[in-house]
């Protein structure tokens, strides 16, 4: 049972109380940890992504999901002639928008140092969070998928509670007929 949701589209459903959201933020901060650690950033200073720590991270994923969750779809909307005349790559600028917000809310513990690696940074933390979080979505794939999910199949166990209906007759059939 969800105490709290918002629903606002397809799959961009923010639920904090359930272990699909924990996974896909455990699955963003590994990506936020990859990504400043390949680029490396050793302090505020350098013009690469800083990020103070992993606690900082998993706050960062937070704070990324609740920006994605609502300030991107305001953005979205207002922005929408603009994603429309670029064919959706005007997203990609919103994505680095958002990661600018939630770099101006952390702090002194995560900096990005400038659009485009907000750009960029918002690209690979995407892909990279996509991959991981791939094995969990293909589960729930499968799972809707298989039978035990589809009561009217022969070997799920709760067959026999799914409702079947008597087979009726129901050819058209005239009086003429019926005096016959």
């Amino acid at each position: 049972m969800a105490i709290y949701k918002v629903d606002i589209g397809d799959d961009n459903k923010f639920e904090p109380w359930s272990k699909d959201f924990w996974l896909k933020i455990l699955a963003m901060t590994i990506a936020i940890c990859i990504v400043c650690w390949i680029w490396h950033g050793d302090g505020v200073n350098e013009s690469r992504p800083y990020i103070n720590g992993p606690l900082s991270a998993v706050v960062l994923a937070l704070v990324l999901s609740i920006l994605n969750s609502f300030i991107k779809p305001v953005l979205s909307l207002f922005s929408l002639p603009m994603v429309i005349s670029t064919f959706g790559l005007f997203r990609l600028v919103i994505n680095a928008i958002i990661v600018m917000l939630a770099a101006w809310l952390m702090g002194t513990n995560f900096d990005i140092n400038g659009f485009f690696n907000a750009f960029v940074f918002s690209i690979i933390v995407s892909v990279l969070s996509f991959l991981l979080d791939l094995p969990r979505r293909m589960k729930k794939v499968s799972d809707l998928l298989s039978s035990k999910h589809d009561p009217y199949r022969e070997n799920n166990p709760n067959r026999n509670e799914a409702t079947f209906t008597e087979y009726e007759d129901v050819t058209d059939v005239t009086d003429e007929d019926e005096q016959k």
